[in-house]
């Protein structure tokens, strides 16, 4: 079953190997700090169970360091050996097709990619494991593949449109509520020699979330059901007025931007952002940290992306942060990865973990303290919450994509655009049974 998962991914696999070499992280099967790996094949020769924590969370770094330590201080029987991964799910699924899965993974279970990841038997069944009850019962029905649970997720994420709360009252900007309204504030931000957005256009993660989260939230809410009808022939992208709109919205929103949008990757486009460079930016809910932490005096809140072509605002999103554990742990290993797991949704370091994420918490009981996300969570307590297409969306359908958006950036030919998502669709989608 593996083999098979793993062939058919290859290709996607080899696409990601040079990027795989940046990850980086030990395995529990490759020497680690103190020379326990023997130790760690038997954890009653009094040596410490090794486990690796693969996780797709930069804007984290400190708070997994954290928690970790906090964990192995209670539990000095395990160690804990952090990855962060730079290429996302590209990297594990690398890592899944050399065979080098880690124990415990961050992995996205809305995601089609790691669905079919579930079904070829790559990760363990947590179905009956006591930690999965303290999680939102309606989020985890939405991760169930074939009957089962393969991940315990903790937080979901949401879009929007973040905005220098100083700059808008210094000027006396009003919140823009439709796109005219976007434009005429775009022109005062202008005229008073402020930049008004930023774009990361070189990372491809970022050009994925915002291409398929607008389209949900702003354009056509249910655009999942377009998908089926196009592979139908009862479709077309290329003569969806709506979808060109869109495309035409990208490219204006690029002229209110940094000049060279494709060669920002994050770190850039967050410092002209957090330093007052530039009054807007969209974004998922993860950037608060980023931003608390780039500049905390920063003043700022999230709000709707005015609608595109929809009637109204829908805030879109997956499953954030959620860990599955590989089916290839030894016994030991697999108990040191529930006993983490365990840890992660007791009620005190849940409430820690969702103060520092600053994601809308999946674990009850704990409380959500994040002020500048209240009106975007607003949106997901009245059900306008949209999940992401990665949800239907194979990884390979998303990674095309990207290239086809920045071409679209660059060489701002919308018809050849349409095409090319609307080839991108025909190619690599296969309707949801």
């Amino acid at each position: 079953m593996k083999r098979r998962f793993a062939a058919l991914m290859m290709g996607t696999a080899l696409a990601a190997a040079a990027l795989w070499g940046c990850s980086g992280g030990t395995s529990s099967t490759e020497g680690t700090e103190g020379g326990q790996t023997e130790a760690a094949a038997d954890s009653s020769s009094g040596g410490k169970v090794e486990i690796e924590l693969f996780h797709q969370k930069p804007e984290n770094v400190e708070l997994y360091n954290t928690l970790v330590n906090k964990f192995m201080e209670e539990n000095q029987d395990i160690q804990v050996n952090i990855t962060l991964a730079e290429s996302t799910t590209t990297t594990i699924i690398s890592r899944v097709a050399a065979g080098n899965i880690p124990e415990l993974v961050s992995v996205y279970p809305w995601n089609a990619s790691y669905q079919d990841m579930f079904r070829e038997g790559i990760f363990q069944d947590l179905t009956d494991q006591e930690f999965m009850k303290r999680v939102n019962p309606s989020v985890l029905e939405r991760c169930e593949v074939d009957g089962k649970q393969y991940a315990l997720p903790l937080t979901t994420n949401s879009y929007g449109l973040y905005y220098n709360v100083d700059i808008f009252e210094e000027l006396g900007l009003t919140i823009p509520e439709t796109m005219d309204e976007m434009w005429a504030v775009c022109d005062q931000l202008v005229e008073a020699g402020i930049q008004p957005f930023s774009f990361p256009d070189k990372e491809a993660v970022r050009i994925n979330q915002f291409f398929d989260r607008m389209l949900i939230g702003c354009v056509d809410h249910d655009f999942y059901t377009k998908c089926d009808q196009l592979v139908a022939g009862e479709y077309k992208i290329t003569e969806d007025e709506n979808i060109r709109k869109y495309a035409e919205t990208i490219l204006k929103l690029r002229e209110y931007g940094n000049p060279d949008s494709l060669g920002y990757d994050d770190e850039p486009a967050y410092e002209e952002f957090t330093s007052g460079k530039s009054a807007m930016y969209i974004d998922g809910s993860w950037a608060v940290t980023t931003f608390e932490t780039m500049n905390p005096d920063l003043n700022f809140t999230c709000t709707a992306i005015p609608v595109i072509t929809s009637d109204d605002f829908w805030t879109c999103g997956t499953v954030d942060t959620a860990y599955s554990i590989s089916a290839d742990c030894t016994e030991e290993e697999k108990e040191a990865c529930i006993r983490f797991l365990d840890f992660l949704v007791r009620e005190d370091i849940a409430q820690e973990f969702s103060d520092g994420d600053k994601n809308p918490t999946l674990v009850q009981g704990v409380n959500y303290n994040v002020p500048q996300l209240q009106e975007i969570n607003d949106y997901i307590d009245e059900g306008k919450f949209g999940p992401s297409l990665a949800s239907i969306w194979t990884q390979d359908l998303r990674n095309s994509l990207v290239v086809s958006v920045q071409a679209l950036i660059l060489d701002k030919d919308v018809d050849t655009f349409l095409e090319e998502f609307q080839g991108l669709v025909e190619e690599y989608y296969t309707p949801q049974e």
